[in-house]
């Protein structure tokens, strides 16, 4: 058991979640509403392009916690709660310290806290967490779209760590609800200040709305909605569906989009076997143009480099006739010279 927990002088705000599920988004709209959240954040990235919003100090101190029980820094685990080495908590604890002496309103977002909930419940009691969530399959693109290492071989283990994620999140929801605020991230989209207003009033923080803005749709879309993927997944790996279904019942401000699966029957049988062929055909027609690719870039080094050599060749050329033109002009001097003394010599011997 942990002891000397930080002193509740301060309001703490921590945002956890599953990664992919509009953490930073709602980072980014906590911080212009007044929450401190770090002074040096984790810097863009193609997938992040508007920033991750994460306090370097908590993604660092996270990382060693995993890295010191032999796991994946990157936070892709199974395991929904973890027990943090007793040599951390120090740290960790002086880390709170600090925030709390300077900022009356504070917190961090960093999905791995999703793992450590408990650990940071002992800490911070009185903190508030906040718990954006998606669903199984944008979450599951959005990973295969970004090409993390840790899934381009597995692809189904995605889908355990969403699972692992999001029922430490409920789990940790439903057993203090008054301390938690979960809810759906597409509803950042349509109303930030309604999001804001239901926040502060259930929190009691001191809190304003941002006066423009902040999603961007290029940044967090939906297209795979309209695809044949989450019926797939439904067919496939019910418990995802069931731990969707129990978010949104459990939520605070659930999606207004709901969605059934459907009841599967012979016909419906065929269509996912034509699906799974479909993916089956896309996935053998993007490596097809992979590998068209790769030979255009192959012979396009090709041609590079033949130019490259045409013109090396070239410059020796001329250096080479640079350098026969500076000899002959040597030789042609020096003939002179030789040519001049030799007569100036005659001369000098001449009898008068």
């Amino acid at each position: 058991m942990m002891s000397n927990p930080a002193q509740p002088d301060s309001q703490v705000v921590i945002i956890a979640g599953m990664h992919r599920s509009g953490t930073s988004l709602t980072a980014s709209i906590l911080q212009q509403a007044g929450v401190f959240i770090g002074d040096e954040l984790l810097g863009t990235a193609v997938s992040n392009p508007k920033g991750h919003f994460e306090d370097r100090d908590f993604l660092t101190l996270h990382i060693d916690i995993l890295t010191a029980l032999g796991l994946s820094s990157e936070g892709w685990l199974t395991t929904e709660q973890l027990d943090v080495p007793e040599k951390l908590w120090a740290r960790a604890q002086a880390l709170c310290d600090r925030r709390q002496q300077t900022h009356a309103l504070w917190g961090w977002k960093e999905p791995r806290t999703t793992l450590f909930l408990d650990f940071w419940k002992q800490r911070l009691p009185q903190a508030k967490v906040v718990l954006p969530y998606r669903s199984p399959w944008a979450v599951i693109d959005s990973l295969f779209t970004r090409g993390d290492a840790a899934f381009a071989h597995h692809p189904n283990f995605a889908i355990a760590v969403w699972l692992t994620y999001n029922r430490a999140a409920l789990d940790f929801y439903q057993r203090y609800p008054d301390d938690c605020f979960l809810f759906h991230c597409d509803v950042l989209k349509a109303d930030e200040a309604g999001f804001i207003e239901k926040l502060r009033h259930k929190f009691a923080l001191p809190l304003t709305a941002p006066e423009q803005p902040l999603f961007d749709p290029a940044v967090m879309h939906n297209q795979v909605n309209d695809t044949h993927r989450s019926t797939l997944l439904a067919h496939h790996f019910p418990e995802t569906l069931e731990v969707y279904a129990a978010l949104q019942q459990a939520a605070d401000l659930p999606t207004s989009q709901t969605w059934q699966a459907p009841v599967a029957s012979e016909a419906d049988e065929a269509m996912y076997q034509a699906w799974m062929l479909e993916d089956w055909r896309a996935n053998s027609h993007c490596r097809r143009e992979k590998q068209q690719l790769k030979l255009e870039m192959q012979q396009q080094q090709e041609r590079f480099e033949a130019e490259l050599q045409a013109v090396q060749a070239m410059r020796d050329h001329w250096q080479n006739t640079v350098a026969s033109m500076e000899v002959n002009r040597f030789w042609q001097l020096r003939n002179a010279w030789v040519s001049l003394k030799t007569a100036l010599k005659g001369s000098s011997t001449k009898p008068e």
